[in-house]
């Protein structure tokens, strides 16, 4: 069986590529994620052969010391692949929901025989390089720098110049922000009615080739294109059918990135869901400890089942979904009233808004 070499020096692997004239596929994966272990291992015969014919395969577990302005994805995913050429640019990439080896090799087939245009290399930056205020904190001193870092420390630069504003937590929209579902290939699997994709003409079936003039191989693609446009976008081309967006085209649930998690306001609890619930019931599981966080837990015990927010009842959600709706919706400064239900009694307590460093 072939074996998989995968390469780690930052730079030697496009000297490599250029020499031997063949495309980079970049591994991303943080150390922790189980997920990367059967690619990393070639457990899939199909993919390894793959690799090793047509790509310089490289795996890279920390953004320390990397080119920001070379190697731009989603900072948040744990785990997501570059396809670039020998001149650092980037083809396609791959990530999102569908981290399947069927999902890669569908990709690496796609782009395997592509010919790209010469690349015009930008100054690197790093991270600390393009965020100074990130070269300060303890986090730049870590020997493996989490990938949402990046996105972590531009959120703080946004902040110390006055420039943040809540919508730029919503980085990176997936397909769904258009209504539609794809698989592995770009094909329209799922077309939701009325939703901009459907009223534009877009059928089940079709497989996405290109956002405007950029060409799109995968769910990534096209997220990080969504990602590039202005704010006030209102209308795009999308394999030549024209999409009209509503001004809040961008929201969707992004409590599972990483990095929106450092915007305040920020409280020292945690919750678990009561199951069969339809309506809010979130269980006190844990209190953090110290007096920084006390400050912010406003007189809340363990086991207290928080079922209201200022009064109101809300769906269920997640513990995870729970605090991104509360650093949606409110402020530092602000005051958070919670309705718990403690020893069968309903009491109201308040709670601040507060700005935490952590």
């Amino acid at each position: 069986m072939t074996q998989l070499s995968w390469r780690t020096e930052k730079d030697a692997f496009f000297e490599e590529a250029h020499t031997r004239q063949r495309l980079v596929f970049v591994l991303f994966a943080c150390p922790r994620e189980k997920r990367t272990t059967p690619i990393l291992r070639g457990e899939n015969p199909a993919l390894v052969r793959l690799l090793t014919e047509r790509f310089v395969p490289v795996h890279i577990t920390s953004l320390k010391d990397i080119d920001l302005g070379l190697f731009r994805f989603d900072y948040d995913q744990q785990l997501l692949g570059l396809v670039l050429t020998p001149g650092g640019q980037t083809l396609a990439r791959w990530g999102g929901d569908d981290l399947s080896a069927r999902s890669l090799i569908a990709l690496l087939e796609r782009v395997k025989f592509v010919e790209a245009s010469v690349f015009k290399a930008q100054l690197p930056r790093t991270i600390a390089q393009k965020f100074p205020a990130f070269a300060q904190t303890k986090r730049a001193n870590e020997a493996c720098y989490h990938c949402h870092y990046a996105h972590d420390a531009e959120l703080a630069q946004q902040r110390h110049a006055g420039t943040f504003r809540k919508l730029a937590l919503y980085r990176y929209p997936p397909p769904s922000v258009l209504g539609i579902t794809l698989d592995e290939r770009s094909r329209i699997v799922a077309l939701r009615p009325g939703s901009p994709a459907a009223r534009a003409g877009l059928k089940k079936g079709e497989v996405l080739v290109r956002l405007g003039d950029q060409p799109i191989y995968t769910a990534a693609d096209l997220s990080f294109a969504l990602d590039a446009l202005p704010e006030n976008t209102r209308s795009i081309s999308l394999n030549g059918k024209r999409l009209t967006l509503s001004p809040h085209w961008r929201v969707y649930d992004i409590s599972a990135r990483p990095s929106q998690g450092a915007i305040p306001p920020i409280f020292g609890f945690w919750e678990e869901p009561i199951l069969g619930s339809k309506t809010l019931a979130l269980k006190v599981s844990a209190l953090f400890p110290g007096e920084k966080w006390k400050a912010s837990q406003g007189g809340l015990k363990l086991g207290d089942v928080i079922v209201a927010v200022d009064g109101k009842t809300l769906q269920q959600i997640s513990p995870r979904q729970f605090h991104t709706w509360l650093r949606l919706n409110k402020d530092v400064g602000q005051k958070l009233r919670l309705t718990v239900l403690r020893d069968s009694k309903r009491l109201m307590l308040t709670l601040p808004c507060l700005d935490i460093a952590f």
